[in-house]
């Protein structure tokens, strides 16, 4: 399952945001999900971790910032949240100024403008004053194994001028698929996230070699009511009425 956010809306009080009932049932799946992966041995401990972007290395952001290394053979990272504060340097240098289409990317797959996991967008990095912002979420098709975590300013251009501190606070978890909670070792359970486009009918072939767990949400985080038709225990078929953007979750 992946980690669920309670939709709050946009403004106080425009009733956009989840009820309560639904709030509490995402924040109990969470957290029986983190208890049964930590006694179950499936995956590490939460970390809590922070890097640092300095305003000399904010220069150079088109570089490969690695902010959680590489775990190891056979091992994922799970990015569960990430934080980013943006500190200007003071005039006469001011602030970075980049190309409003500018992404700081975060990225597990090796391609500097591929957002595997997010973004931070253009008016964050060139904030005037302090100020801090949770990463936009984007969900990938796979997890890639024993790859790091790392931040890359997109476009192939470092900032035309200015310089600020990055800081980035993030919580993560290691999952190890061939560690379980008895001896002899075990299958974990390997969640896939698919991203979706205003699409009606996907055909998923998952080679799982069984029937999946799968849930669907919309682009706010809503859960979808879906038609699922296993045509095989490797391959099934998703159909949404009507049509909708979001992701597919299954494991």
């Amino acid at each position: 399952m992946a980690r669920q956010e309670i939709n709050l809306g946009i403004v106080p009080g425009d009733k956009r945001g989840d009820k309560l009932r639904v709030g509490g049932r995402k924040i109990n799946e969470n957290f029986t999900e983190l208890y049964n992966n930590q006694t179950s041995g499936q995956s590490s401990p939460v970390i809590a971790a922070k890097h640092v972007i300095t305003e000399d290395e904010s220069n150079r952001l088109t570089d490969i910032n690695i902010i959680i290394p590489a775990p190891g053979a056979g091992k994922f990272i799970d990015l569960i949240s990430l934080i980013a504060r943006v500190t200007p340097a003071l005039p006469p240098t001011g602030g970075l100024q980049i190309y409003p289409s500018q992404t700081l990317n975060v990225t597990t797959d090796g391609d500097t403008e591929t957002q595997d996991w997010g973004y931070f967008p253009a008016l964050f990095l060139m904030s005037s004053a302090e100020t801090i912002q949770r990463m936009t979420p984007v969900f990938s098709t796979i997890l890639f194994e024993n790859t790091p975590v790392y931040v890359c300013l997109s476009g192939g251009e470092n900032p035309k001028s200015g310089c600020s501190k990055i800081e980035l606070f993030y919580l993560y978890r290691i999952i190890d698929p061939a560690a379980s909670g008895t001896p002899g070792g075990g299958n974990a359970v390997i969640q896939v996230v698919q991203s979706i486009v205003n699409q009606s009918e996907i055909t998923i072939q998952h080679n799982l070699q069984k029937y999946p767990t799968v849930v669907v949400v919309d682009t706010t985080g809503r859960e979808l009511i879906t038609e699922i038709t296993h045509e095989s225990t490797d391959q099934m078929v998703i159909r949404l009425n009507p049509a909708a953007s979001g992701k597919i979750i299954y494991s």
